[in-house]
């Protein structure tokens, strides 16, 4: 059993890459409501019948198609998933892991043994930098990122009581999907999205198409380096496994300075376990948090005692967890004694941020 189970983990590969070749050929837009033939699916994509045929049979051996009688192919709910207007689509997802991401993790070892992230050793230069020069890798990780988005936002405002807020800072939040999703929820609620400045305009744009100009705003800074202040409530999704712990810790003291006494600070994290058993299946977040070495080194996920004492450090005690169906929580956090910890400077880091406008 156990050299069947490595030698399936060996393969591992194979699955992704056929995802990602079904996502570039677009074949579950293809097939969308449809049952097609070898010979008519290749016609419409520019491969060739006889190799096509086997990339069909391998993604009907995964379950992201159907091959029926006649060489005929149709798609499955599972393959329906890569459609480019499928609701819940994961097509961006799949350009991403398939390619940029799929070639950084053959230098794994050098990131484990250098410090280096994978990505630079296998790009050429930092992940940022490389999606702002190459549109194309930019957009399907953008895409991406607002797939894997969009679920945990939805269950998070289902979950988190605003009842007591005011105004809401969605501190880091790209474009303003997470502000845009509370408002919405609470219509008696203000909100802002605050990203580095070179995003703020397309966050106004993206929160007036959703009919929220009247309650919203876009504000562009340095966030490790000074907070909007009349706002009550912070929410960080996805920021702080971006950083290491000086980073983090400078920027929850920039929510720190900016909120009131009785403030609240909403963090959306993947938590790691405490312990990690030896199941044979690889923990959600100790999935991600390799994908963040590999993509940034010393980005990572963290397990909440370690969240704790970072807040703890920077004047925060967490109030309750609130664990969503995604398998994300949410830290409710509120304003606590101030720590000691000093802030440091993190520019570097912040310029890449800056450079690619955002990554939220």
């Amino acid at each position: 059993m156990s050299r069947e189970r490595l030698t399936g983990l060996l393969s591992g590969y194979v699955p992704a890459q056929l995802a990602y070749v079904m996502a570039r050929l677009r074949l579950a837009d293809l097939l969308d409501g449809k049952t097609l033939t070898v010979d008519e699916l290749a016609a419409a994509t520019g491969t060739r019948p006889d190799l096509l045929r086997r990339l069909l049979r391998g993604l009907a051996g995964v379950g992201l198609v159907a091959l029926e009688p006649g060489e005929r192919a149709s798609l499955t709910a599972m393959g329906a998933l890569l459609g480019s207007e499928t609701p819940g689509s994961m097509r961006e997802l799949a350009l991403h892991r398939g390619s940029e991401s799929y070639r950084a993790w053959a230098e794994l070892e050098h990131a484990v043994r250098t410090g280096q992230s994978a990505f630079e050793a296998a790009h050429g230069e930092p992940f940022f930098e490389h999606l702002r020069a190459n549109p194309t890798a930019g957009a399907a990780f953008d895409g991406a990122m607002a797939q894997l988005s969009d679920r945990v936002v939805d269950e998070a405002v289902a979950r988190v009581d605003f009842a007591a807020a005011s105004r809401v800072l969605d501190v880091g939040g790209g474009r303003g999907h997470f502000v845009a999703a509370v408002l919405e929820a609470h219509p008696d609620l203000e909100g802002a999205v605050f990203d580095v400045p070179e995003l703020a305009e397309t966050a106004r744009e993206y929160l007036r198409g959703r009919g929220l100009g009247d309650r919203s705003a876009a504000v562009g800074g340095n966030f490790f380096e000074s907070l909007p202040s009349d706002y009550d409530v912070h929410i960080l999704k996805w920021i702080l496994h971006d950083w290491d712990d000086d980073a983090a810790r400078d920027l929850l003291s920039s929510c720190r300075l900016a909120l009131p006494a009785d403030g609240r600070l909403l963090i959306v994290e993947q938590l790691l376990p405490e312990t990690v058993p030896s199941s044979g299946e690889l923990h959600p977040a100790v999935a991600l948090d390799l994908i963040m070495l590999v993509n940034f080194a010393d980005a990572r996920e963290r397990h909440l005692g370690e969240y704790v004492a970072l807040l703890a450090d920077t004047g925060f005690a967490v109030e309750q967890v609130i664990s969503l169906p995604s398998g994300f929580s949410v830290l409710d956090c509120r304003v606590a004694t101030l720590g000691t910890s000093g802030r440091r400077e993190s520019r570097r880091q912040y310029e890449l941020r800056a450079a690619r406008g955002g990554s939220h």
